[in-house]
């Protein structure tokens, strides 16, 4: 702020060991001594020193100029782009000042007045390149907002100079060439800095403390008040008589806005208990410090929080002060704000109105549709449910999730490493291993292959019959007559322990 004639408030020492009165008192007077001067910095933002409106500069960056548009890539180029470009890149771009477009969202702000450009609203946009090494990027306005005098396009050359205006049909060209000529936004804008400036200069903003009347320190406080702690007792009694009927007491850590605060109770008492909502670490030091700071039995505290606090609810009006939490007002907040909850028709689910209508247009209903990203969101937690693809559960790096990607994942887990790519490649891959594996059994005993998922599979009665036919042991359990199944598969012949007597 200093280049735009500000004052450096230098008057200030800030040390651990300050007095803290005497700080309050030489801040307030810095503080108070540079307000004057901010009338200077709204003059050179609003342009109001300037000799004539024909000689007001732009509060707007410069544009790239000349620059190509790319309405595949939606991108800006530049004279020094063209060097790394081939020649059918540069025969895709066109040559413009600007394009217009319906905003496709309501992210985008206007780069002159700074309110948000609201979904489906109009908008220009225009290059610029923050140094000249970066690449150019868009800058959106109002049409309202549109500068002549930095963009200088002309009714004749709206075609040649705005990307997209040929898309508009008529009625939208001649609303868009009225919105450009405008001054509305503008206008308004500057009556508003006009009326702000002159409320400023008046010095109706802003409260000089010293010239609020005293507010007598109440009978009631057991403790003095330090002189800046009566400077904002006096203020607060001010901003409750006012309009506003409150204010922030920003003080500093130490500076005694508990006992401004517990002054306050004292000075304008209400009807009814007043409340006080802090974490729960400061709860005990607000009872401590109103049974220190007052004197004994003038103002009445209650805690509301815990497990009892329906039983205390009772004794509110009983009471001078209710101290509560953060979490306990929420708690609060959310079971009175869940009665007003809507029934869906179709899942049953209960929604507040406002949510209601938000999961019936996306997610719940015969005409609920998806945006892409919540499509992208939920294929995403359907792989990472299943265990396959890129998600944090799956072993496997490839993507997308394919039949041959999910079956590479499953044999991995089962301690088989398939190594071909390709899905004729691996079915080809499997069988060669198949044959393998059953050539093997073979060879140890047996035409059939025996395997513990095979036989898991059969019931007890063809358990019984594979054995007679191995001239195994048939009695027992089936898992027992499974482990003797498979133990004569691995080891080509009966056990002694097994072997019928």
């Amino acid at each position: 702020l200093l280049p735009f004639g500000l004052k450096a408030i230098e008057s200030v020492t800030i040390h651990p060991y300050l007095d803290p009165q005497f700080f309050r008192e030489q801040r307030r007077i810095a503080l108070l001594s540079g307000m004057g001067e901010f009338a200077q910095l709204d003059k050179f933002l609003t342009q109001e020193g300037s000799s004539s409106s024909s000689s007001k500069s732009s509060l707007l960056p410069t544009p790239v100029s000349p620059a190509w548009y790319d309405p595949e890539s939606k991108s800006w180029y530049s004279q020094e782009d063209f060097s790394g470009l081939s020649k059918k890149e540069k025969e895709s771009l066109f040559s413009c000042v600007m394009y217009c477009q319906y905003a496709p969202t309501g992210r985008a702000r206007c780069r002159r007045c700074g309110e948000d450009i609201q979904k489906g609203e109009l908008r220009l946009g225009y290059p610029y390149r923050w140094r000249q090494a970066d690449d150019c990027y868009t800058l959106y306005l109002h049409p309202e907002c549109y500068e002549s005098s930095v963009f200088g396009i002309k009714e004749k050359d709206l075609r040649k100079k705005i990307y997209g205006y040929e898309a508009l049909n008529n009625t939208e060209r001649a609303r868009l060439w009225k919105e450009m000529r405008s001054e509305g936004r503008m206008a308004k804008a500057n009556k508003e800095g006009a009326n702000a400036t002159a409320e400023y200069s008046s010095g109706s903003v802003g409260v000089d403390t010293k010239s609020l009347p005293e507010v007598p320190v109440p009978k009631d406080m057991a403790v003095p008040m330090l002189p800046f702690q009566k400077e904002g007792l006096a203020w607060m009694c001010q901003q409750e008589e006012s309009s506003v009927r409150g204010g922030i007491l920003a003080d500093e850590m130490g500076m005694g806005k508990t006992i401004q605060a517990i002054s306050l109770l004292l000075a304008r008492p209400v009807k009814g208990p007043a409340l006080v909502v802090c974490p729960m670490a400061a709860v005990n030091q607000w009872m401590k410090e109103i049974e220190k700071f007052t004197k004994k039995g003038t103002l009445k505290t209650l805690v509301y929080h815990g497990s009892e606090k329906g039983r205390v609810a009772t004794q509110f009006k009983k009471c001078d002060v209710v101290i509560t939490t953060y979490q306990t007002l929420e708690s609060d907040y959310r079971r009175e704000a869940h009665k007003h909850r809507v029934k869906c028709k179709y899942c049953g689910k209960l929604f507040m109105p406002e949510k209601l209508t938000f999961h019936q247009r996306y997610f719940c209903g015969p005409n609920a549709e998806k945006t892409k990203k919540q499509q992208k969101t939920a294929a995403k937690k359907a792989m990472q449910s299943m265990g396959i693809g890129n998600s944090k559960a799956s072993s496997s790096t490839d993507a997308p999730p394919t039949i041959t990607n999910i079956y590479r994942d499953f044999m991995k887990q089962a301690g088989v490493t398939v190594k071909s790519k390709g899905y004729w490649n691996v079915m080809k891959e499997t069988q060669e291993r198949l044959k393998g594996s059953s050539s093997s059994s073979s060879s140890k005993g047996g035409d059939d292959v025996l395997s513990r998922e095979r036989l898991a599979l059969l019931d007890r009665k063809e358990l019984v019959e594979l054995c007679d036919k191995k001239g195994l042991d048939s009695t027992g359990r089936k898992p027992e007559l499974v482990d003797r199944l498979m133990d004569f598969a691995v080891r080509g012949t009966t056990s002694k322990a097994e072997e019928p007597v």
